[in-house]
């Protein structure tokens, strides 16, 4: 069950978006929620990054420094098979 809440917006968006919810046959209150879902869900999405249970593992293993992937490689790759 919902709450009351008291917005004050311009009376040209109001009017706006009255045809609007007419239009796609939908309420005021509706498309209201659906875009603070959408802010919400925006939020979330900044806050957890890359959301698989590997990348939350290994978050900030590395530091923020920046690094050569490829050096690292070809270290690791010369160590295990140049002798």
């Amino acid at each position: 069950m919902g709450k009351k809440l008291t917005l004050h917006i311009d009376e040209e968006i109001i009017e706006e978006i009255k045809i609007y919810a007419m239009k796609n046959n939908r309420s005021i209150s509706d498309i209201t929620e659906d875009i603070y879902r959408q802010i919400l869900a925006e939020n979330e999405k900044k806050k957890k990054g890359i959301n698989t249970t590997i990348a939350r593992k290994y978050k900030g293993i590395l530091g923020k420094e920046n690094i050569d992937i490829d050096s690292i490689k070809l270290s690791y790759l010369k160590e295990k098979h140049v002798k």
